[in-house]
C-alpha cells in the first residue's frame, strides 16, 4: 500500500494535464511546421518531441511544488509534499535530474536525420529552464513579472516544437507564441486571484496581492482581449506584415472557441468574486480558470492538430 501511495503521489506531482499540454503542443507545432515546409518528420523525432518537453515539464513542476510549499500548506495541504508523502529534498533532486535530462534530449533530437546537434533548441530549452527557475524561486514574489515568466514558457511550446525539428526556421511559430503569451498572462493572473489567501500567507507578491483581486481581474481581462486580434495572424495576416500562413480555417475556429471561453470563464469568476463568499470564490476559480480554460486550450490544440490532415 505504501508503494501505491507513493506512486499515486508522484503521478499527482507530474500534473498529467500540463504534461499532455506540453508534449502535445510541441508535437503539434512541429507537425504543422513540417506540413507548411513540406518535410516529413521521423518517428524518432516525434519520440524526442515527446520525451524532451516531458522531462522539462515534470522537472519544473516538481520544483514548483517544492517552492510552493508555504502556499500549498494553506491552499492545498493534501498535495504530496505538504502532506509529507514525498520528502522536499527528494523532490528537489528529482526535479534537477529531469531538467538536466530535458537539456540533453533537446540537443540530440535531429541526430539521426542530420547528424548534427540542435544547438538552437537546446538554447531555447536552457532559456525555458532559466525562466522556470526564476519563477519558482523569485518571480512568484514579484507580481506581473512572475506571471509573464510562466506565460513565456507556455507560449513557447509550439515554437519549441517547430525549432526542435527546423532549428533555422525561427519565425515560423513566433506569431502563435506571442498570442499564447498574452492569453497565459491573463490566465496566470486569474489563477492567482483564486489562490489569493494562500499567497498572502506565503508572502507571494502576485498581481492580486499587490493590487487587489478586482483590479487584477480587470488587468487579466485586458490580456485575454489582446489574445483575440493576435491569434488569427498565423492564418489571416490582417496586419499585412507578411506573417507566414501556417494555419487555416480549423485553427481559426478553435481559436475563436478558446477566446469565447476565456471571456465567459472570466465573467463567471468575476460574478462569484462580487458575491463575496470566499469558499465559493475559491471553487469557482478552480472550476473555471484552472480546469475550464485548461480543457479549452487542449481543445484548441486538437483543432491545430487537425490542420495537419486538413
Amino acid at each position: 500500500m505504501k508503494i501505491l501511495t507513493l506512486l499515486a503521489a508522484w503521478t499527482r506531482m507530474i500534473r498529467l494535464p500540463i504534461l499532455f499540454l506540453c508534449c502535445f503542443g510541441a508535437v503539434v507545432g512541429a507537425l504543422n511546421a513540417a506540413v507548411y515546409l513540406n518535410v516529413e518528420v521521423s518517428l524518432f523525432q516525434i519520440f524526442m518531441l515527446i520525451i524532451a518537453p516531458a522531462f522539462l515539464s515534470v522537472g519544473t513542476m516538481i520544483h514548483n511544488d517544492v517552492t510552493d510549499l508555504k502556499s500549498d500548506k494553506v491552499n492545498r495541504p493534501y498535495k504530496p509534499i505538504p502532506a509529507g508523502i514525498i520528502k522536499e529534498k527528494t523532490a528537489y533532486y528529482m526535479g534537477l535530474f529531469l531538467i538536466f535530462a530535458s537539456l540533453l534530449a533537446s540537443l540530440f533530437i535531429n541526430i539521426y536525420e542530420t547528424g548534427e546537434l540542435n544547438l538552437n533548441c537546446t538554447i531555447l530549452t536552457g532559456l525555458l529552464v532559466a525562466v522556470s527557475i526564476y519563477y519558482n524561486y523569485s518571480g512568484k514574489y514579484h507580481g506581473i513579472l512572475g506571471h509573464m515568466s510562466v506565460a513565456f514558457a507556455v507560449g513557447a511550446i509550439p515554437y519549441w516544437g517547430s525549432i526542435a525539428i527546423f532549428p533555422n526556421e525561427l519565425f515560423l511559430m513566433l506569431p502563435i507564441a506571442v498570442a499564447l503569451f498574452f492569453l497565459e498572462v491573463g490566465r496566470e493572473i486569474m489563477v492567482c486571484v483564486g489562490d489569493y489567501h494562500g499567497d498572502v500567507k506565503a508572502g507571494f507578491k502576485t498581481t492580486p496581492v499587490r493590487h487587489g483581486r478586482k483590479r487584477s481581474m480587470h488587468i487579466a481581462l485586458l490580456f485575454y482581449l489582446a489574445f483575440i486580434p493576435l491569434y488569427p495572424l498565423p492564418a489571416f495576416d490582417w496586419t499585412g506584415l507578411g506573417v507566414p500562413k501556417v494555419f487555416g480555417s480549423l485553427y481559426l475556429i478553435g481559436g475563436g472557441l478558446l477566446a469565447i471561453t476565456l471571456v465567459l470563464t472570466w465573467l463567471l469568476s468575476y460574478v462569484e468574486l462580487l458575491k463575496g463568499d470566499e469558499k465559493n470564490i475559491w471553487k469557482a476559480f478552480e472550476r473555471y480558470e484552472r480546469t475550464g480554460t485548461r480543457v479549452m486550450i487542449i481543445v484548441f490544440q486538437i483543432f491545430i492538430l487537425l490542420e495537419v490532415f486538413y
